[in-house]
């Protein structure tokens, strides 16, 4: 390449111009060092639409009338053989504009009028597609265009992409600040919320810790913490994600490597985190709010030495009326001699609300009803397994997969309060030290296995 076109192109190429962001200035400095390298009278850089139905000029510099000329559009249907030579994306070398297969369209309505007699026309590719070209017009006769020439044309479309890169990057650094703002005030207002949330949830404790009225609820208070803090933790990771997202496009942006792709995926992974986020604290809200209105009534958890078929037998006892009314047959099966050093009131809070649950929920509309409940030991493994099955209606796997959920409920708004199969979990791997397993099917009752530690720590 000849040496004034080697200077040229370096001249552009270091010029703050190209990466200013301000396209303007970019295609002003382009198409000067067009026109003086090729030393012609007039240049422009033409775009396609959107629809590829027409091109329509950026920027004409005309040296010869002193002019710049924009918002000129040729459509398609109107240059056809212009546009298919277009669509090859190869270079366009017409020595006689007037009578090149790709140019003689213009001969009569452009070319002839502004008296061109050659034309150079180089394809711009923008990330990977073809969205325009440079068009350099010889004003006169015939013109020789040199493989110099074709690859000074070619390498400064190179440049005007880096052009259009770095005007993409300066949209998308506002845009990218206009997130990380609403974001952070996001942030802050979530953040607000869930000290407000830990605040109300720290004063209930308390209060239902000195309260009286509300000491039945001992254990509940020790299972809010676990309740809540599925959630809270949900919006905190969220925000986490959402800031690592933000500091890896952060470094995309510093590497001018950031894509279209890059950035919507960040923007959607930004909005999904939001959405996250506000999704669980407002239910961290709600579970607060709902536990203000609970009370479910818990025993003592104190470790005593309890004989387990009669402290059964009386809670059972205990349960006749709710058991008479749904026409229900208990039985207990477990050696009379069995004698643990457990949590009784643990115990008793699992069977009376198993027992509820299978009265509220198992055995509406049907007769027969039999819930059977057995206790057996296991010296070699140190444990003994308590197992509750009943005979009603069973639950479907979406039920029984949030069984245990707090405030979970098939009987909202019927004075459910969700939160007994949720105790029942808790005393279950808490107070009792042990694991719970639920099976059931539609239609074939519900068995819970409880395996307990003979030996409390």
């Amino acid at each position: 390449m000849r040496q004034q076109l080697v200077q040229l192109l370096y001249g552009v190429s270091i010029s703050s111009d190209l990466d200013s962001g301000n396209v303007e200035l970019a295609e002003r400095l382009i198409l000067n060092a067009v026109l003086d390298g090729l030393e012609i009278g007039r240049a422009g850089i033409w775009l396609l639409n959107e629809e590829n139905t027409a091109i329509e000029c950026r920027l004409l510099l005309d040296r010869e009338n002193g002019k710049e000329i924009q918002m000129l559009v040729l459509p398609r249907d109107a240059y056809p053989d212009y546009f298919k030579a277009l669509d090859t994306q190869r270079t366009i070398t017409a020595v006689n504009a007037h009578t090149d297969p790709a140019t003689y369209e213009f001969s009569e309505s452009y070319l002839t009028p502004l008296n061109i007699g050659a034309m150079l026309d180089a394809p711009i590719r923008y990330k990977g597609k073809m969205i325009g070209i440079f068009c350099c017009e010889h004003i006169g006769g015939e013109r020789e265009w040199t493989e110099d020439e074709c690859s000074f044309i070619g390498a400064l479309a190179d440049l005007y992409g880096r052009a259009l890169s770095a005007q993409e990057n300066e949209r998308i650094n506002a845009e990218l600040e206009r997130a990380n703002l609403h974001l952070e005030h996001r942030v802050v207002e979530r953040t607000r919320t869930l000290e407000k949330t830990l605040n109300e949830l720290t004063e209930m404790q308390e209060k239902l810790i000195e309260s009286e009225k509300m000491a039945s609820l001992g254990n509940l208070v020790a299972g809010i913490a676990h309740e809540v803090n599925t959630p809270i933790g949900i919006a905190v990771t969220a925000n986490s994600s959402a800031k690592d997202k933000l500091t890896e496009l952060d470094k995309l942006i510093s590497a001018n490597t950031l894509t279209k792709h890059a950035l919507l995926e960040g923007m959607n992974h930004l909005n999904e985190c939001i959405k996250i986020s506000f999704t669980n604290l407002e239910r961290a809200a709600k579970l607060i709010s709902d536990f203000k209105q609970t009370a479910v009534d818990q025993s003592s958890l104190n470790l005593l030495e309890t004989q387990i078929k009669a402290y059964l037998e009386n809670i059972v006892h205990s349960l006749v009326p709710l058991t008479r009314s749904h026409n229900v047959t208990v039985n207990i099966d477990c050696a009379d001699d069995l004698t643990l050093i457990t949590v009784p009131g643990a115990l008793s809070q699992i069977i009376l609300n198993l027992v509820n649950n299978s009265c509220v929920h198992g055995f509406i509309g049907k007769e027969h009803n039999v819930i059977d409940i057995s206790v057996h030991l296991d010296d070699e493994k140190g444990i003994y397994t308590l197992c509750y099955k009943d005979n009603g209606c069973g639950m479907t796997d979406e039920v029984m997969h949030k069984v245990f959920e707090p405030f979970f409920t098939t009987k909202r708004g019927t004075g459910g309060s969700g939160l007994g199969m949720s105790i029942v979990y808790n005393l279950a791997t808490q107070a009792l030290q042990g694991e719970i397993n639920l099976a059931s099917q539609p239609n074939q009752g519900v068995s819970v296995t409880l395996k307990l530690p003979i030996n409390i720590a």
